[in-house]
Formats: C-alpha cells, structure tokens, sequence
C-alpha cells in the first residue's frame, strides 16, 4: 500500500507551503479535506491544496485526481475566485442537483467535475508562479485568485473567441487555457 503524506499549513511564509508527515494508506478523503484541524479557515485549506498540488510527486496526484477535492475545498475556491455557485456549477459541467447534493453531504468532487477544479486550482498556481518570476514585489496587493475569476470569464481571441471558463472542462480545453498563459506571459498575447 502506498504511503500518502497529510499535509499541514505552515505558517509565516510569503506562499503557503506544505509539511508531510506520512501515514500508509490515507486517501485525501481519510485526510479530512486536506488539513488536519478543523479550526483552519476555508482559504487556508484552498491555498494548502494548491501547496499539495503544486509540489505532489505523480502517485499523489494520480490519487488525489482519483479520490476528488473536499468540498470544503471547493467551497474556498467559489468564495476565492469571487463567482457564483451557478456560474461555478457551469465552469465544472455539474448539475444543479448534483452540486447541491455534493455540498449538503459534505463529499468529495470526483470524476469529470473533480478534474475540473483540479484545473481552475493549477491555473491559479501557474498565475501566481508567473508573478513570482516577475522581478521586485509583484505579488503585492495582487489577489491571484480573483484575478484568475475574472480572467476566465472574458473571451479569449487566441481561444477562438471562447472564455477559459468554457473549456475548463476537459483536458484539452484545460491545456489549451494554460499555453495561453505561457504566451501571455512571454508576451505573445497583451
């Protein structure tokens, strides 16, 4: 059975890290929603899981695309990027029903609608990884996570017209939405 690290908040960093302590056989779920106190405010547990992502070796992240993301974190998430839950709903492909469902019995986002937000999580990621690799404070005063709700709602000429929000839902269109970034970032595209 594989080891899977818990992953806890460090404090006092710029950008959130992670501190792994292992324990064989912990799903994301056994984890409880990816921090290990219940006291840890929403935000917190959205920028831990980014930390998880970001930094997660290929079994952890296979597991986590196959156990799902907590709803807490998807909760975070919603508030982070400043949407609806109708509009976020849309961004993922999920039902109203389904959404609605998931949220009441505090479960886990898997499958199609978990990868998605997987994707809208390493999308904030590579956003913030750009601004770090800007020279000086860059980062200052900038929230990355707004930022990045608004920017997937506008039409994206090198999109074909179409708001990252629309493609967030497959692995192409996720792709897709990433290379635009890196050519914003070289400055292909103002």
């Amino acid at each position: 059975m594989p080891i899977r690290p818990r992953i806890q908040p460090l404090v006092g960093s710029k950008r959130t890290t992670t501190a792994h302590a292992t324990e064989p056989g912990k799903t994301v779920a056994d984890r409880g929603a990816v921090g290990t106190a219940s006291k840890i405010r929403t935000p917190v547990k959205v920028q831990a899981f980014r930390a998880l992502l970001r930094n997660a070796p290929l079994a952890e992240r296979v597991a986590i695309e196959r156990d799902g993301v907590p709803f807490q974190v998807v909760q975070g998430l919603i508030a982070g990027i400043g949407v609806s839950s109708v509009d976020f709903q849309r961004y993922v492909r999920m039902p109203k029903a389904t959404f609605t469902k998931k949220m009441k019995e505090k479960a886990l986002f898997s499958g199609t609608s978990g990868q998605s937000v997987v994707g809208l999580l390493e999308l904030i990621n590579k956003v913030e990884d750009m601004l770090l690799a800007e020279p000086g404070d860059a980062q200052a005063g900038f929230d990355v996570e707004k930022w990045v709700g608004q920017w997937i709602q506008r039409p994206q000429p090198a999109l074909g017209g179409m708001a990252p929000a629309d493609l967030m839902d497959t692995p192409s269109g996720r792709e897709s939405v990433m290379r635009v970034l890196g050519a914003i970032q070289s400055g292909a595209y103002q």
